[in-house]
């Protein structure tokens, strides 16, 4: 019998590329990672694929104006590609012979939650590697890629290119986890912070805030990460962390009193020991 040969990349090869696009690349509807000067004369017929001409025209002036704004900043004409959101990724699939053929947001979704080539993951569970999607549960139309627990690489729009974002601060709704990395080790967890006690706003007789310490600050670091505001990191524990406690607690559908005892704690990262 023949030995079937698993196709595979690096993860570290992989986040490379991404990185290597950053700033560089301009989002042309279509695209799959050509050179921007073999596109320019395409422009015209790529855009009206699937716009009015008023939208295909304005479309265009926006890429031309973020390839002067890269020429201005000295980049070189000849490494500038241009893609749309998927064609980030395709192009990389395609020359690593993982995918044999031009695939969309929605079609990419399919192929690695359905097709057997890995598995839907809670977003908030994303890390390096993982691919992220906004839509809805029957399409997907925008596709961004993880780099980090906390960053994503995407080819976002006309106006930026491709881009680095913090994941929390975009609008992912999915997430999704392909099977083709190769002998990539998981990194080990990150060392939880430890808690020891309650954390809650509250004043003394002189209306000053009495919980204060490290171990705010380091929740407060913890809420900004996942996406809430408790105002300045600043290790007190005054009404925004409350806020903003009280938001986190409602997403997860906690008890909303604003106190981070050992479940909240547990979820928003921390190691109880109180």
């Amino acid at each position: 019998m023949a030995k079937i040969t698993i196709i595979t990349i690096k993860l570290e090869d992989w986040i490379e590329y991404l990185k290597s696009r950053v700033g560089i690349d301009l989002y042309v509807w279509g695209g799959n990672g050509e050179k921007i000067v073999n596109l320019l004369p395409k422009l015209c017929d790529m855009e009206k694929a699937d716009h009015t001409d008023k939208q295909a025209l304005q479309n265009i002036d926006r890429v031309l104006t973020l390839l002067n704004k890269r020429l201005l900043t000295g980049v070189d004409i000849f490494i500038i590609c241009g893609e749309d959101c998927s064609g980030l990724g395709v192009k990389y699939l395609l020359v690593k012979k993982i995918i044999k053929s031009d695939m969309t947001a929605n079609t990419l979704w399919k192929y690695i939650t359905e097709d057997g080539h890995g598995k839907k993951i809670p977003l908030k569970e994303a890390k390096a590697g993982d691919y992220l999607f906004e839509g809805n549960d029957n399409k997907k139309w925008h596709i961004g890629y993880a780099i980090s627990n906390k960053y994503a690489i995407e080819c976002q729009n006309h106006d930026v290119g491709v881009v680095q974002t913090k994941i929390s601060e975009r609008g992912w709704k999915y997430a999704a986890r392909p099977d083709w990395y190769s002998d990539q080790p998981t990194p080990p967890e990150p060392e939880k912070p430890v808690l020891k006690r309650e954390l809650y706003f509250a004043k003394d007789e002189n209306g000053k805030i009495i919980i204060r310490g490290e171990d705010v600050k380091q929740a407060q670091i913890l809420l900004t990460d996942k996406g809430y505001n408790p105002g300045e990191v600043d290790g007190i524990f005054g009404n925004n962390t409350m806020i903003a406690t009280k938001n986190f607690q409602h997403d997860n559908k906690l008890t909303e009193d604003g106190v981070i005892g050992k479940v909240t704690a547990t979820m928003l990262g921390f190691k109880w020991e109180g």
